[in-house]
């Protein structure tokens, strides 16, 4: 069963934060700080994220209407080694639900323009992947159901079928990971078995 003390261990720099508001949100600050005074990164909120100047950011909205205990962590940018102490492409962070999970979502945000969305879907997978197979060879997941969730704040449109239009495409990536990916910017946090992108 997923739990904090051992993604703690196997790396140390990540951040902690339990949430049961009905509405989650979160935001990637990372390109829209760059180069100022106040350098924010990947951050979950109960609110609309807002720059410090008061303007908002789009974000992942997660609804969470059962108000379920949710445990997010955020991965450190800089330190994400595997069992080899290489440091490996990953995703921005995951989410469990704190009491018996029986699922893990893992979501990437990319903060980037609506030209460029097909561009960062494969580099967006393999982020997703590498995090749930350095998971699995450390054994802090075991059968719990997985997601992975690639959020394009900017893109304001329904585009889970740009991504993944390719059904033959879909089956197999949730064949050979084990994953099923949605890419979206609204999800549904269901109840303690799963999250969907529907209703």
């Amino acid at each position: 069963m997923v739990n904090k003390t051992d993604i703690l261990s196997a790396h140390p720099q990540t951040q902690f934060q339990e949430l049961s508001a009905s509405t989650i949100y979160i935001a990637d600050f990372t390109r829209r700080t760059q180069g100022t005074t106040h350098q924010r990164s990947v951050e979950v909120s109960d609110h609309t994220p807002t720059m410090d100047d008061g303007t908002s950011v789009d974000a992942i909205v997660f609804h969470n209407t059962t108000r379920l205990q949710v445990e997010f962590s955020i991965f450190d940018d800089y330190h994400f080694e595997d069992i080899t102490n290489t440091n490996i492409e990953h995703c921005e962070g995951g989410m469990y639900a704190k009491e018996s999970p029986k699922w893990v979502t893992f979501f990437e945000i990319k903060d980037c323009e609506e030209r460029n969305i097909l561009k960062y879907k494969q580099k967006a997978i393999g982020q997703i992947t590498n995090v749930l197979n350095d998971f699995k060879t450390r054994g802090i997941i075991h059968d719990e159901r997985m997601y992975g969730v690639i959020s394009f704040p900017r893109k304001h449109t329904a585009f889970n079928d740009v991504i993944f239009g390719d059904m033959i495409e879909y089956t197999r990536l949730r064949r050979t990971t084990g994953i099923l990916f949605y890419a979206t910017n609204e999800v549904f946090i269901v109840n303690a078995n799963g999250i969907s992108i529907e209703r």
